[in-house]
């Protein structure tokens, strides 16, 4: 044991006396969480919707006659360069689910017996017609969503007059409130921890891991210690716990950032999510051993670490959501492993970005360090140079 541990703390020793390995293990990753959230933070708000609001319909009946003029409206407010974004639903209590978690700003229920009370209220020019908007009480973009939609109907109103040569039509709404579930607020600053956290932990999976073995292959240290009594598995979990002990080094001074400088505590320091950051490390540091498996330069193994930092960096959903991305790429996005565990990470914090289960989240990741594994044993003497 007292074998494996001096051969550890060398190894670490050794890396930190590299001022690269210092800069981007220790040092960038606080520099790019200053940045984003300087820049970002401030952007995002507890209630942020951007410009255009959410409405569910609900249709009780196909609308026909004056009241076509109805499922017009609704068609132009909805275009691209309407004010809302609408979705269908087939009955009111699956749409009341989705207005309480917060996918839709309000509901629209348009009730059986519109069209009739339209075409009647323009013949006897007497009556009213109510349309049921349900929103959320005291939640601002909800209020404002079902005010804007109560003056879009008096514009209704207005065309089902002039198409029928009365003066009399009244479609009105009927407002009812709803009692949101409560919500987590976003913010940016806990949002883009686990992002920067896997950064962290990349940089060195991906490059001090593979770099490492490569560096000690080329100058002959790996058949060195071949003809000490380290054996081979004191010598990789030596390489593993150095591994393991920088990452913590890097994870702790990030939590002294974010805990002392912008304030943020709560999820980051539940049980689980620590827990997915221990296991981000054993995946990423078993894909940087598979790095190592497939080059024999360290040029190879440069470029390699590089390209796939970068790709999992920006396609991974570190700093922004990739689910959107069009499907040319997106199926890249499906493939990194960084997609699943930063999802994870974020998924037991209490946010959701990916259309993906908790299932599938924890058995990609599982499956590529099994796959990495593999390769790296059966490359082990390449990596080792015993061939």
């Amino acid at each position: 044991m007292s074998r494996m541990w001096n051969f550890t703390s060398g190894l670490f020793k050794s890396e930190i006396r590299e001022f690269q390995v210092m800069f981007w293990s220790f040092i960038f990753p606080l520099i790019l969480y200053f940045i984003l959230t300087s820049v970002f933070g401030s952007l995002y708000g507890d209630d942020t919707q951007g410009i255009s609001f959410r409405v569910g319909i609900v249709r009780e009946e196909s609308l026909s006659g004056l009241g076509m003029i109805l499922d017009k409206v609704i068609e132009d407010i909805s275009s691209e360069n309407g004010p809302f974004v609408k979705k269908e639903y087939g009955s009111v209590d699956e749409a009341l689910i989705d207005l309480k978690e917060g996918k839709q700003d309000i509901v629209l229920v348009i009730p059986e017996g519109t069209s009739a009370k339209i075409a009647s209220a323009a013949v006897l020019q007497t009556g009213e017609v109510a349309l049921r908007v349900h929103y959320i009480s005291g939640k601002d973009s909800s209020s404002i969503a079902s005010n804007v939609l109560s003056e879009i109907i008096d514009e209704v109103n207005l065309e089902i007059r002039r198409q029928s040569g009365g003066e009399y039509v009244d479609v009105v709404t009927e407002a009812k409130t709803v009692s949101a579930r409560e919500e987590k607020p976003f913010d940016y600053r806990e949002y883009i921890f686990p992002g920067v956290a896997l950064m962290m932990i990349l940089s060195v999976a991906l490059f001090n891991s593979p770099i490492g073995l490569i560096q000690y292959r080329v100058s002959g240290v790996n058949k060195k210690l071949y003809t000490t009594p380290l054996k081979p598995l004191e010598y990789f979990a030596g390489h593993f716990a150095k591994l393991i002990f920088t990452m913590l080094i890097s994870l702790t001074l990030l939590y002294l950032t974010a805990i002392f400088v912008y304030n943020v505590r709560g999820p980051i320091l539940d049980i689980r999510f620590i827990l997915t950051l221990l296991f981000s490390m054993v995946v990423t540091i078993s894909f940087g051993l598979m790095i190592a498996s497939f080059s024999k330069k360290l040029s190879t193994v440069t470029v390699l670490g590089q390209t796939l930092y970068q790709l999992m960096m920006f396609l991974g959903g570190l700093y922004f959501p990739v689910f959107h991305l069009p499907w040319g790429i997106r199926w890249l996005v499906y493939a990194l492993p960084t997609t699943y565990l930063v999802e994870l990470s974020r998924r037991v914090m209490g946010y959701q970005f990916a259309p993906v289960s908790l299932f599938w989240l924890i058995l990609v990741p599982i499956i590529w360090t099994a796959f990495s594994t593999v390769i790296f044993v059966i490359n082990f003497k390449k990596v080792m140079g015993y061939e």
